[in-house]
C-alpha cells in the first residue's frame, strides 16, 4: 500500500509542473496535503531533492522496479 502510494506521487510529480513547483517551494504543506502516513512522508521528503529534477519525466520508469 505505501509503496503504491509513493509510486503514484512521484508519477503525478513527474507529469504536473504546477505540482513540482510547489514541491519545490514547499515540500513539508504538499505532503501534509497529501495526508501520508508518516512513513511515506519521510520516504517522500528524503526524495524532495530528486523529484524537484526539471527532466523527472524524461527518465525511465524502470529505475522504479530495480
Amino acid at each position: 500500500m505505501e509503496e503504491r502510494q509513493i509510486q503514484e506521487f512521484v508519477h503525478r510529480i513527474s507529469n504536473d509542473e504546477a505540482l513540482r513547483k510547489e514541491l519545490i517551494s514547499d515540500p513539508e504543506q504538499v505532503i501534509a496535503r497529501e495526508d501520508f502516513s508518516p512513513s511515506v512522508a519521510r520516504i517522500l521528503m528524503k526524495l524532495v531533492p530528486h523529484l524537484s529534477l526539471g527532466a523527472l519525466g524524461a527518465l525511465p520508469m524502470s529505475w522504479w522496479f530495480s
